[in-house]
């Protein structure tokens, strides 16, 4: 997909919509990331998007900007898994073991719980990491 130019074309996007703003792109990858890694694994996601946001920091003309959208990009797609059954492995491993045991999880039962907790931890590194590393 790089050598096809997807990569930058998606890269350019991104940096299109968020323009100079680097909170606005910060935003925009954890959110975003968040909400892909709920149903697609994170590591292929996360090696998909390293490069992404390279391209991003490139395309808004300051590399020092990449630091922090890759922790963005971390923090989206690690903790964004734990919001649906199938977002990550534990998650899939945990939903076994119950069923093997005599316990039926429904994915709106898990995610009673799951979707609270997730966004507190989500907001909790997004506003924590935007103040250590954000504010360049």
């Amino acid at each position: 997909i790089s050598s096809a130019g997807v990569i930058k074309k998606v890269a350019d996007g991104l940096a299109s919509i968020g323009g100079s703003n680097l909170f606005l792109m910060y935003t925009i990858i954890v959110f975003v990331s968040v909400a892909v890694s709920a149903f697609v694994d994170n590591i292929p996601y996360t090696l998909t998007m390293l490069p992404v946001v390279e391209g991003v920091a490139r395309a808004m003309g300051n590399m020092d900007y990449q630091i922090v959208l890759c922790f963005g990009l971390l923090i989206g797609a690690t903790l964004g898994g734990n919001i649906t059954p199938i977002g990550a492995s534990a998650n899939i491993t945990g939903i076994g073991i119950l069923r093997k045991e005599g316990y039926e999880v429904k994915a709106g039962d898990f995610m009673k719980i799951s979707v609270p907790f997730t966004l507190t931890a989500v907001l909790s590194g997004y506003l924590f990491t935007w103040l250590v590393w954000g504010i360049l």
